[in-house]
Formats: C-alpha cells, sequence, structure tokens
C-alpha cells in the first residue's frame, strides 16, 4: 500500500502550533536528547489497530534520510487486535525530528482504528460478503481511499465508489457495486420498471438492484417488477424510520414495525417468493448498526447483504502520544510510562 502526503505535513502546516513551536526550542537548546514516543489507547476494549502503515510511511515522507537514519520504530501491524495500554508504535529518535507530527500521527490511528474496529466488530454478526460498505455519503470525499483501506483491513471486500478501494484495488476479491439511487427513478416519473429496463439495457442483470421503496409499497413494486423481469439479482429496502411500508400498515399502531423492520424483510420475502422471484435476493439499509443487526437475527429476518454507513466510520477509538524515556532512562507525565518492557520490544515489528 503507498499513501500520498500533503507536502505541507514537512512544514508543519497540519501540526498544532505549540509543537512546532516546541520542536523550534528543542532544535536550539537541546537538540541532543534522544526520546521514545510511545502512541496508545487506553480503552479498556480490544481493537483492530489500523493506521501504522500510513504512519510509517508519513514519517518515512516528512524526514530526510540523515533523520530517518536516526530514528528507530517498532510497531504492530495493521489488522492486530490491541488491548488497552499496549504500544502500538514506539519512535525513538530527536525529538526535533519528528515531534511536530504527534497529532498528526494520533489522527491516523484513530480514525483508522476506529474505522476498521467498526467493521470488524460488525463481521463478527454477519459474513464479510454481505457487507457492503456505504459510508460515502457520511463523511468528506477526500477521506474515502483511507477509510476504505481501514474497512479492507478489518475485511471489507464489497464498497461502492472507486476511489475506496484505491489503495488495494489490485485485490481480485475486491468488488465495485450498488443499487440504482431514487434519483434515478424520479427521473423516470417513480416507474422502477421503466428505470429498471434501461439500466439492464446498459449494464445487464447479472448484479442488477431495484430499489424498491420509493413508493412505500414494496409488494406492489415486486409485483410489477415479476411481470417484466426474471432475473433481478436483488432488491434493496431503503424505508426510513418514521413510515411504515403499506403492505404491513395493519401494524402502524407497532413502533417496531416502521422503518426497515423483521416485519417488512420477512413481508419482502414473502412477495418476492408469491410472484416467482424466488431467487432474487434482499439488501437492507438505511441507518444499520449492531443491535439492528442482532434484531433482525433474533427474528430470523432473510437478509442477504447489508448496505452500511456511517455507522462504520463513528470514531470512538482514540491514540495518546507521549514521551516516555529521555536517552534510555524514564521521564514523563506522571501516570504515563512505557507501558512494555524495553528488552521485549523485539515481539513487536521493527519497519526499516
Amino acid at each position: 500500500m503507498k499513501f500520498t502526503f500533503d507536502s505541507r505535513l514537512k512544514q508543519g502546516y497540519y501540526s498544532a502550533c505549540y509543537f512546532n513551536k516546541a520542536t523550534h526550542i528543542v532544535k536550539k537548546y537541546r537538540p541532543n536528547d534522544v526520546v521514545c514516543m510511545q502512541f496508545m489507547h487506553f480503552d479498556n476494549q480490544i481493537i483492530k489497530v489500523c493506521g501504522i502503515n500510513e504512519s510509517v510511511q508519513l514519517l518515512k515522507s516528512c524526514l530526510t534520510p540523515s533523520q530517518l537514519k536516526n530514528l528507530k520504530i517498532y510497531g504492530r501491524k495493521d489488522g492486530d487486535l490491541v488491548k488497552g495500554k499496549t504500544p502500538v508504535l514506539l519512535i525513538f529518535g530527536y525529538y526535533q525530528d519528528f515531534g511536530y507530527l504527534e497529532n498528526v500521527i494520533d489522527g491516523i490511528l484513530a480514525r483508522r482504528s476506529s474505522t476498521c474496529n467498526n467493521c470488524s466488530q460488525m463481521l463478527k454478526l454477519i459474513k464479510s460478503k454481505q457487507l457492503i460498505y456505504m459510508a460515502d455519503r457520511t463523511d468528506d470525499y477526500l477521506i474515502q481511499p483511507y477509510d476504505g483501506y481501514a474497512a479492507y483491513v478489518a475485511g471489507v471486500r464489497n464498497f461502492v465508489t472507486d476511489a475506496s478501494v484505491e489503495l488495494f484495488k489490485s485485490d481480485k476479491n475486491i468488488k465495485v457495486t450498488g443499487t440504482i439511487p431514487h434519483a434515478l427513478i424520479q427521473l423516470y416519473d417513480g416507474n422502477l420498471n421503466n428505470a429498471m429496463k434501461d439500466y439492464i439495457n446498459e449494464y445487464g442483470s447479472a448484479n442488477s438492484i431495484a430499489l424498491i421503496d420509493y413508493h412505500n409499497d414494496v409488494g406492489s413494486e415486486i409485483k410489477k417488477l415479476s411481470e417484466q423481469f426474471h432475473n433481478i439479482f436483488a432488491v434493496r429496502i431503503d424505508t426510513s424510520s418514521n413510515m411504515i411500508d403499506k403492505g404491513i400498515n395493519r401494524l402502524k399502531n407497532d413502533k417496531t414495525a416502521y422503518g426497515v423492520s423483521w416485519q417488512l424483510i420477512h413481508y419482502t420475502r414473502k412477495m418476492l417468493d408469491k410472484y416467482n422471484m424466488k431467487d432474487t435476493k434482499i439488501i437492507v439499509s438505511s441507518g444499520i448498526n449492531n443491535q439492528k443487526i442482532l434484531n433482525w437475527k433474533k427474528h430470523k429476518c432473510p437478509i442477504d447483504f447489508y448496505g452500511v454507513g456511517s455507522n462504520l466510520i463513528t470514531r470512538n477509538v482514540h491514540f495518546t502520544a507521549d514521551l516516555v524515556l529521555k536517552n534510555n532512562h524514564h521521564e514523563a507525565k506522571t501516570g504515563r510510562k512505557l507501558f512494555i518492557n524495553i528488552n521485549k520490544l523485539k515481539t513487536l515489528k521493527l519497519y526499516k
């Protein structure tokens, strides 16, 4: 994986001003002190870490060959499971060479590990081939390649944008796929069949996916589709959480029936089977999280794929960097220390 970096990182453009000022002071008054900077998280949970590879490449991008020569870097691998108070990255060297990048590396580790860990936790509930990574619309587009990489490290293999697979697109197991948008149905005056006809004419039926919640009446949409198509690969349900589908309106007093509910999913499968679309798969989306998946599993919902967005990139892993050694002696903020025996550093991977 080759990451790219803004050249202004070298000038401290993305660094907190106090790190830049500290670097200037140390370079002028304490240039010969060798320090150890330790990066770790303090949560009780075991996380799947990501961002190590990128952080090391960042250092290689920003430091000169002579500065790199004086640097020793130890760390875990992307995808490793790491418990709290366990270092994931240790940098030994002159502070003035790399100290200004502290907040940048913290941010990389926090963001990538959050995404990686979120995906990993969801993949404990469903299979990798069932998860479609749809977080492209919930954050800055520039972050897509990096979030995509973190999701890939966690085991995700289905994406919806080319940018999300930019760093690993050579992997033959990767798919960039998706449904039609509501916008296309709107442009066909709400006629799903006409939209699907032209879609299939252009892209074929092998991976055709019909979005069936436009009129909030999945049963009618399935019936119409069955009259014209017999080889739709899948239908996708994206019903808003404040609406209840017409087919199960009898349950309108049941709050659990709103949105993409277990009742609606079973109803959708029933309609597909009724109208001779037994091979057509079901994709669900709209605010999916682990709790929803557990509820659907509890009710044995016949779901084939899950399109998940914002819940996969919620930042919930935090990293802290601390200087814990100075000239091979302990020197750190009270409560912080080198959280590993220095003689055991060989158990961590050395990046050269």
